[in-house]
């Protein structure tokens, strides 16, 4: 028969399927990263369309049978994507990319729930917010990054750029400022998150090409 449970969730990625469908990656705070299909969202009169949409904060109603999950209900809590500017959303979809890498599917990390929550609620104050600042954050979070600047691991850092590292330890991360010098502490988080995913970052490239022609 299954079973049926409510969740809090952040929706981080969409496809459509089928003529009607949407198949939908979701962080859920009870449960981590899940996939669930949605049936008929896509149809004019759906009640569910709009709240299952990529970067929206939505509580929904899954039902879990022999053949997966399904999405019975769901109504949108906060969407902040129409006040978000472009270098924001390029912000956002960097860091669902780097989600979606590292995350392990159906296994709950709270933190991180709160922590993309912070995020996709930072890049609507604060337009200049850098995705490094969740990069390092989320790295910390998840234990493969230390969050003493006096660590080792940060020997070739600058001084600017261990600030920067304890600013991200902090409570309004996303207010961090970028240290005029980056390249050794990206180069530690590339390389920890090679070490992590074995995956090349697709929309960082696409983050740069944007907002620097």
């Amino acid at each position: 028969m299954g079973r049926t449970q409510q969740y809090q969730c952040i929706v981080l990625r969409t496809y459509d399927v089928g003529e009607a469908d949407r198949f939908c990656i979701l962080l859920t705070q009870e449960r981590g990263k899940i996939a669930a299909r949605a049936y008929g969202v896509r149809k004019p009169k759906s009640r569910m369309g709009g709240s299952l949409l990529a970067l929206q904060q939505t509580t929904v109603t899954i039902h879990e049978g022999s053949t997966g999950m399904t999405v019975r209900s769901a109504s949108c809590t906060r969407d902040d994507g129409g006040t978000r500017t472009l270098q924001g959303f390029l912000q956002a979809q960097q860091a669902v990319e780097l989600l979606l890498s590292v995350l392990e599917d159906d296994h709950p990390v709270p933190e991180i729930f709160t922590l993309t929550s912070e995020l996709l609620c930072g890049c609507r104050k604060n337009p200049e917010a850098s995705p490094l600042a969740f990069t390092v954050r989320l790295l910390q979070t998840l234990g493969v990054l230390p969050r003493e600047a006096s660590h080792r691991l940060f020997g070739h850092c600058t001084e600017e750029e261990l600030l920067f590292v304890e600013s991200c330890s902090r409570g309004e991360w996303w207010l961090t400022s970028l240290p005029g010098e980056t390249k050794n502490i990206r180069a530690l988080c590339h390389w920890v998150m090679g070490e992590q995913t074995k995956k090349e970052m697709r929309a960082e490239r696409v983050s740069a090409a944007v907002l620097h022609r």
